[in-house]
């Protein structure tokens, strides 16, 4: 019984611990920890390209209705009051041919309501809404675009802010072993084992390291500054970025698993020509253009106009059926000359199609541009995590095997400087690796349209 209590007992424990390491690690002092989910989730709402992406879907969907509206009557009413002031006559009438005087009549009272409807407008109330259903997708997929682009950009420099980060450690890493090994060899002199050039030596090394070490830090500095304009956020409030929401290492597995799924340059090629937005978005646009033309064109044809209304006029609020006249009408203008305005409206239509269609196969062409330079950077990026690899292996036991002679006399103060130095590179020169392949994964998966497709 008393261990069937504990059971529970330990287990809100250990939950109660759990929650308060989680809050202890979403807040880091007074600055805010992002991880990779609220980079993207903020971006997404507090960028300001996507946000004019979006104005500029609502304004394309408003053109939308507008040109279905084309297809409605038009409605109109007005209503008028006027009262004379000044000069007022008499009023005089005839009942059974005898004159009759009345009063003055000041006030006068109008009111009117008409419709209008197109019946024919050589078709171009037709292309006008064809071109405006295709501005709408043009501007729908350039926000999708914008989108990813933001969103890859978010990942990209989420990971040059961890890069710099882990650089930044190793430096002071480094730092804090030359200051010990400074002490060490100040102990050596001191006891006289060591001649006064080695702590000028290692004085000379750590102030070399301790300059790296500014310089990583304010690359770091900046990497944040532009991740946080990225996502719309001011760039000099201070911030922290969580490590573990991203993968720390590569294993070959992953980078397999990876190659099996972005496919063949040819499938990237063509999944990319079918998925990513910003063709749409172009392919969209020239079809517009096209709706152009046939815009432009129908100013040859005639057009026929339908029209009712009612129009009403009394001194009084009254007799409306007696004052008030009802009228129907038709009206056909056919054009005859317009000093060749619709011809050159057809070559300027013309010309905007051609810069359309230009507009995509120039976009074509720059898809698998980047589709082939992202595939010889991933290769690259593979290689340098295997040369990586071995030479960070190598360097460690290099460094180790230099500490240790040199502890026993065997080795001199350059052996040990020369070892740590090569580890400090090949630690500095894995990080860059590792994140510069995941770099490469994200150009790789935005190029190919694999982020699109997913």
């Amino acid at each position: 019984m008393e261990h069937s209590m504990k059971r529970p007992l330990l287990s809100f424990v250990f939950l109660l611990a759990t929650a308060a390491a989680s809050v202890s690690a979403q807040v880091r002092g007074t600055s805010p920890v992002y991880s990779l989910e609220d980079c993207l989730r903020i971006a997404a709402q507090n960028n300001v390209d996507i946000r004019v992406a979006d104005a500029s879907t609502h304004a394309a969907a408003a053109g939308l209705t507008a040109a279905f509206g084309n297809y409605l009557p038009g409605a109109s009413i007005s209503a008028n009051y006027s009262r004379q002031l000044t000069n007022l006559q008499k009023q005089f009438s005839f009942v059974n041919g005898v004159p009759i005087q009345g009063e003055p009549l000041p006030n006068n009272y109008g009111l009117s309501a008409g419709l209008t409807w197109t019946v024919f407008d050589g078709m171009r109330r037709e292309a006008n809404y064809d071109q405006a259903r295709n501005t709408l997708d043009a501007a729908d997929k350039r926000g999708q675009s914008q989108r990813l682009q933001i969103g890859v950009d978010v990942r990209r420099q989420y990971v040059e802010v961890l890069r710099s980060m882990q650089v930044v450690k190793t430096r002071r890493e480094n730092v804090d072993l030359s200051r010990n090994t400074l002490d060490r060899i100040k102990a050596q002199y001191d006891a006289g084992r060591t001649a006064i050039t080695s702590v000028y030596s290692q004085e000379t090394e750590l102030a070399n390291q301790e300059f790296e070490l500014v310089r990583s830090e304010n690359d770091l500095n900046v990497a944040k500054a532009r991740l946080l304009f990225t996502m719309g956020l001011n760039p000099d409030e201070p911030a922290e970025f969580l490590e573990t929401s991203f993968p720390s290492s590569a294993e070959q597995s992953d980078v397999e698993q990876f190659r099996q799924r972005l496919g063949s340059l040819d499938a990237c090629v063509a999944r990319a020509l079918g998925h990513r937005p910003d063709i749409a978005a172009a392919r969209h646009q020239a079809s517009a253009a096209e709706s152009g033309i046939a815009i432009a064109r129908g100013t040859y044809f005639p057009t026929l106009n339908a029209s009712g209304g009612y129009a009403w006029r009394n001194t009084e609020i009254a007799n409306f059926d007696r004052q008030g006249q009802v009228s129907l009408g038709l009206q056909l203008s056919v054009p005859i000359f317009d000093q060749f305005q619709t011809n050159a409206n057809i070559q300027n239509a013309s010309l905007t199609l051609t810069q359309r269609q230009a507009d995509v196969q120039r976009l074509e062409l720059q898809v698998r541009q980047s589709i082939q330079g992202a595939f010889l950077t991933l290769e690259a990026a593979e290689r340098m995590l295997e040369i990586t690899s071995r030479a960070l292996k190598a360097a460690e036991i290099n460094q180790q095997a230099a500490l240790e002679r040199f502890n026993v006399g065997s080795a001199n103060q350059l052996d040990v400087l020369t070892a740590t130095n090569q580890l400090v590179v090949s630690r500095i020169n894995r990080i860059s690796a590792v994140y510069s392949y995941y770099d490469a994964r994200y150009q790789a998966e935005f190029a190919s349209g694999l982020m699109t497709a997913q």
